[in-house]
């Protein structure tokens, strides 16, 4: 790996509901999770209920969950 490599990652979010269409569901997820400098993109999934977090080093789905909760999205 050289200096400007990075790995990321695609972790599988559940947002418990049914936020639609997916990839306004994806969108209102990324602006809130802004914050987190480790995810780069938030992706529309197959289903309405789950996004796909685009990240570098370890998934926090725990604290992704909390940040989205404390917005009122879950």
């Amino acid at each position: 790996m050289t200096d400007n490599e990075s790995f990321v990652w695609a972790t599988q979010l559940s947002l418990g509901s049914d936020l639609t269409p997916p990839a306004m569901a994806a969108q209102l997820v990324r602006s809130e999770l802004y914050l987190f400098t480790e995810i780069v993109d938030v992706l529309p999934a197959s289903r309405a209920d789950t996004v796909v977090v685009v990240h570098e080093g370890p998934a926090r789905p725990g604290a992704w969950r909390a940040e989205l909760e404390e917005a009122g999205i879950l």
